[in-house]
Parts: C-alpha cells; structure tokens; sequence
C-alpha cells in the first residue's frame, strides 16, 4: 500500500509531539488528557500495522491499548481529580519551557545515541519510538508530583510497545502489552491509594 508507510510515520511523529507537550504540560488535568489522546493515537498505529500484516494479535493489542490505556486508565484519574479540585489546576513544581528544553535536548541526544543502534542495526524504525522512551523517562526523572510521573511511566509503556512493534517478534507483543497494563495498574493502585491516607504525593514523600 502506498498510504501504508506515510500514514504510519504521520501516527509516529503524533505520538512523539505529544510526548513532548506531556512533558511541557503543567496542570494536571490537561495531562492526563494529553496522555490519553497519545494513548489512542498508538492504538491506530498498532490497529494500522495489524490490519496490514493480517495479524489479528496486533488488532487485540491495539484494542486493548485504547481500552485500557486510552481510556480506563486516565478516566481513573481524571475521576480521582475530581474528588480535590486543585489537582485540575494546581501547577506541578516545574516551569514548562524548562521541562520542554530538556526534553528536546534530550530527544537530540537519544537520535545520537540511536546513531550509533543504527550503525549497527540498519534500521531507522524504532528511532522515533526510541525518542519517545527517552522523553518518557525525562517526565518521570523531572516531575515532583507522583499522578505525572505514572504519566510518565505510561508514556514509556507506549514508547516500548511502539519499539516493539517496529522490532520484537509478532507473537510477544499482546504477552508483553498486557504485562505492561498489569504493571501499570497494580502502580496506580499503590499510588492511589497511598493518595488518600497520605493527600496529595509529591516524589519526595514516596521515597521513604
């Protein structure tokens, strides 16, 4: 298909930018919105490769990422924001164009770096993906506050999942995807949880 290779690279880059406007963001609720609507593009994406491959494994694994990713996870959220409204204003500890700069300047260098994955590997494909693992991990590293940093922890769910679409053998991806959910959920329980006895978290209080 001619669309196929363009439409997928259009889905990519989508996923990266909104990989950096998680990372510039400073409410939490647009956030989490940011984050669900990254979520639902890389379901297309995977539901795209799937449909063109005939791979009905790639198909339950899109489902399942804007199911649960796209949907169950941020509605939690969002849901547990509306219990204290300051959580859909309050700013988090970081100053937007801060977090943004190190998140280009890290991206730059993961494209360096990847350089290198290349000489090695041949293949440019997993290099946006790559990007975004990296931003991911920047968002965890820099926010204070423990709702971003699950953001921050789905973003690099999405970023391995994507890396492995590119990369990783067919018949692991939906094992490894609902591993990653489960992950993710029994983390959002925690963090929750601790929530509500604790109040609001920031990284601080949750390191002992």
């Amino acid at each position: 298909m001619i669309i196929y290779a363009p439409l997928l690279d259009f889905l990519g880059i989508l996923v990266l930018l909104y990989a950096f406007v998680i990372i510039a963001e400073n409410f939490m609720h647009s956030l989490v919105r940011d984050l669900q609507i990254q979520s639902i593009i890389l379901g297309i994406l995977i539901a795209l490769v799937g449909w063109h491959l005939y791979n009905w494994s790639l198909i339950a694994l899109s489902v399942l990422t804007v199911v649960f990713r796209g949907y169950v996870i941020p509605e939690i959220l969002l849901k547990d924001q509306k219990k204290g409204q300051i959580w859909k204003y309050r700013e988090l500890g970081t100053m937007s164009r801060h977090t943004l700069l190190v998140g280009i300047i890290g991206a730059i260098a993961g494209l360096i770096f990847y350089k290198v994955l290349y000489d090695l590997t041949g293949a440019w494909d997993s290099a946006i993906p790559f990007v975004v693992l990296i931003v991911g991990l920047l968002i965890i590293v820099m926010r204070k506050n423990a709702i971003a940093q699950i953001s921050g922890y789905i973003v690099e769910e999405n970023a391995l999942l994507y890396i492995g679409i590119m990369l990783a053998p067919l018949n692991f991806l939906l094992e490894v995807g609902i591993l990653l959910d489960v992950i993710g959920a029994v983390l959002l329980a925690v963090v929750l949880g601790a929530k509500k006895e604790y109040g609001p978290l920031e990284i601080e209080e949750l390191s002992g």
